[in-house]
């Protein structure tokens, strides 16, 4: 190889080594960064993200256990446990109620629990008073079953109820005080209490 084609060769080199150069590290070439060039160097710089003035504070879940009362295989009355959300529901003692009417679960009738309350029955209103609680429900309540039925129904009500309030509680059956209730005329003391079905 003469002077001239290693002169060649050498400016070949010293070209290719500076495309190389400017194409990769150059100011306009490619070059790798990890979106570094896009952060300012002073933080200031940075503009203030308004927050949105529209959000509402998720409510804070707030979980009270109520009681309510089935009859369990051998025939006694037993308490079931319910999950009231306070945040949810409008009273924890109205929830209670309502979860004794569409007692029991599923699950729980497969373990052998059962309810004398009549799956017609509805629930009128509940007034949750400062000295006091109305609870009125339909005649369903009162229909069916017999005597001893209509005994364990309105025990599984009275229970259900004092287990969640500690005030007095009266019963209706469509907007009437249920003083007397059942074609057998079982007569009722009230508010309700564990002595309300005794003669």
């Amino acid at each position: 190889m003469n002077f001239s084609q290693k002169l060649g060769l050498f400016i070949l080199i010293v070209i290719s080594v500076a495309y190389v150069y400017f194409s990769f590290f150059g100011n306009n070439g490619f070059h790798f960064s990890l979106e570094k060039d896009n952060v300012p160097s002073d933080v200031s710089e940075l503009e203030p993200i308004d927050e949105p003035q529209d959000v509402v504070p998720a409510k804070e879940h707030k979980i009270k256990v109520v009681k309510i009362y089935v009859s369990d295989s051998t025939g006694k009355l037993r308490s079931l446990n319910r999950n009231c959300d306070a945040a949810v529901e409008h009273s924890c003692f109205q929830y209670a109620i309502k979860e004794l009417i569409s007692a029991p679960s599923a699950w729980e009738k497969s373990k052998g629990f059962t309810s004398e309350i009549p799956s017609g029955t509805k629930i009128l209103s509940i007034r949750e008073g400062e000295g006091s609680v109305m609870i009125d429900l339909s005649s369903a309540f009162e229909g069916g079953g017999g005597t001893e039925s209509l005994y364990i129904r309105l025990s599984q009500l009275i229970k259900t109820a004092k287990a969640n309030t500690n005030l007095p509680v009266y019963l209706y059956i469509n907007g009437r005080q249920a003083d007397v209730i059942g074609g057998e005329g079982i007569m009722i003391k009230q508010p309700l209490s564990e002595r309300s079905l005794d003669g």
